[in-house]
């Protein structure tokens, strides 16, 4: 359940979220309640999933607007206040909170000093102090406009604030933050090259030719790639595919003075003149993600139309016609494709986590065994439980991971808070670097205790480190734990996917038998007999 708290009455925003949230929606009856349920946080006996925060500026504020600077300060300190006093004590449900769009309605003359610039700053700051998740209801409205956004007459009948349009908005922007939340986002940005990250064709038009500067027409484009600059420094890899002579596009990469977006950006460059539908299933298999995983961006429609057709499972949204809207475009595919609510030190070192693997690969291809290989990379490993700096990742390992995940289950930070805290569970998380750098925190396991049995809820592993054979040897440390805890069975389970066949054999080839078989669902279990044997105890 997603509960949702205002100021102002919002019942019919509430209909708009649920079309975009299969999720049951509840607002707290009662008007203007929020600060109420906030300081209780009773929510009518549920415990939400999440809060999301709405405030109509103008009715927060009130008549201060116009008033003392300091009298408005204090106002918002008692709002600040009582949100970073929820936020402390209930770290395991997410809040979201608003920014404040006030409007300016008090005439006065030009020279007067206005407060509302201030008081949206202000709130800002005291969010981001916080680091409580923004709604970005200012932007929205500065977006749309306020006369868009904003409705007088549902305001004075009922104390609605928003129009139809803004209230849609509104809903889209919770649905992202929710998305967010939950991580569903796409992992794989796919680019095209001529007249999409230029203007022009490199192989024609030469470097000097194409349409690419920091002024005029060509600036549009080179804002662009500002934006899907931004993308990669939020983790999402960058690759291209693209119809060209490999060199000539390299060239315009490499040496164009005005481009953003350089060589070391990019996972995989495939620049030739296969057709693209070939190239992206095959930057698919390189970087052992999913189709549904890949976004790509393409001027041309018969190229879109040629991969939507081939892999439906690929996401391809329409390219704009007036090429003045690129910037504007490259923010939507953001907020549609790859929102996120934190970044982590794995999103930040993605591309070059990427780059090092297909150095890893090279030796892999020269390596008379799997042994030699595995042997020669030199690998150091870390197993642990987690601690409050691992939350985030955790997270996300359990929203991201497919192939090797035995169950699929998806938490959010405030799931595995929960989890961490819980004397019923115990959640691992594993590191893993060798000669070439640090992978990060690639494998997981999350443990729930029933008495003398422990069932593993979850075990997953990154799979970018399959094949280095470190799930057997975390899967060994939890179960010595578990014996040294007194457990003298352990449960598992796995519910098969589309995506994770590569371990139905996993708890088998680990000693473990199996108990039963329901809607799917395999469970396995491992006796302290045969821990003995194992364990040698």
């Amino acid at each position: 359940m997603l509960i949702i708290l205002s100021n102002a009455t919002i019942e019919s925003l509430v209909i708009k979220v649920s079309k975009n949230i299969e999720k049951e929606i509840m607002v707290v009856p009662g008007y203007n309640t929020w600060v109420q349920e906030l300081i209780t946080a009773q929510f009518s006996g549920s415990k939400p999933e999440a809060v999301f925060l709405v405030l109509y500026g103008r009715e927060l504020i009130g008549d201060a607007a116009s008033s003392d600077w300091e009298e408005v300060k204090l106002t918002l300190d008692q709002y600040l206040g009582t949100i970073k006093t929820f936020t402390e004590g209930h770290k395991d449900i997410p809040l979201f909170v608003s920014s404040l769009d006030i409007q300016h309605d008090k005439i006065l003359p030009f020279t007067s000093s206005r407060l509302e610039h201030k008081i949206e700053s202000y709130w800002i700051s005291g969010l981001e102090e916080m680091s409580v998740p923004i709604l970005e209801i200012a932007e929205i409205a500065r977006n749309m406009g306020r006369d868009k956004f904003y409705s007088k007459r549902m305001w004075y009948l009922g104390s609605i604030p928003f129009s139809m349009s803004g209230e849609k908005a509104i809903a889209e922007e919770i649905a992202r933050a929710w998305n967010a939340l939950k991580g569903n986002r796409k992992k794989c940005l796919v680019l095209d090259l001529d007249n999409t990250l230029w203007g022009g064709v490199i192989g024609e038009d030469g470097l000097q030719g194409i349409e690419l500067s920091t002024t005029k027409e060509g600036s549009r484009f080179r804002d662009f790639q500002k934006r899907i600059k931004d993308l990669k420094d939020q983790g999402v890899l960058l690759t291209v595919v693209s119809k060209n002579n490999e060199e000539d596009a390299l060239e315009a990469i490499r040496e164009h003075p005005d481009m953003v977006l350089r060589e070391d950006d990019f996972v995989i460059i495939k620049a030739n003149w296969e057709p693209k539908a070939v190239n992206i299933q095959n930057i698919a298999k390189e970087l052992n993600i999913g189709l549904d995983s890949l976004v790509f961006i393409d001027d041309n429609p018969i190229e879109r139309e040629s991969v939507k057709n081939t892999f439906p499972e690929v996401n391809v949204p329409d390219f704009p016609k007036d090429t003045s809207m690129l910037e504007s475009f490259a923010i939507e595919i953001s907020k549609r494709y790859f929102p996120v609510l934190k970044i982590t030190d794995e999103d930040l070192n993605k591309t070059d986590q990427y780059k090092v693997e297909q150095k890893r690969n090279e030796i892999k291809q020269k390596s008379i065994s799997i042994e030699e290989y595995l042997e020669s990379l030199e690998m150091r490993k870390t197993f642990r439980q987690i601690d409050e700096s691992d939350v985030t990742r955790a997270a996300q390992l359990t929203q991201k991971t497919n192939q090797f995940n035995l169950t699929t289950r998806r938490y959010t930070e405030s799931d595995i808070w929960n989890m961490m805290r819980s004397e019923d569970y115990q959640v691992w998380i594993g590191e893993l670097e060798d000669k070439f750098g640090s992978y990060g925190k690639v494998i997981l396991a999350i443990v729930k205790f029933e008495e003398n049995t422990a069932i593993f809820d979850t075990f997953l592993m990154s799979c970018r480190v399959m094949g280095r054979n470190i799930e057997k040897e975390f899967l060994d440390g939890i179960e010595k734990e578990m014996i040294s805890k007194g457990k003298s069975k352990i449960i598992a389970e796995y519910i098969p996917t589309p995506k994770n066949s590569v371990v139905k054999d996993f708890w088998i080839q680990n000693g473990y038998v199996e108990l039963n078989k329901k809607n799917d669902s395999l469970t396995f279990e491992k006796s302290k007999n045969k821990f003995a044997e194992v364990f040698d105890i």
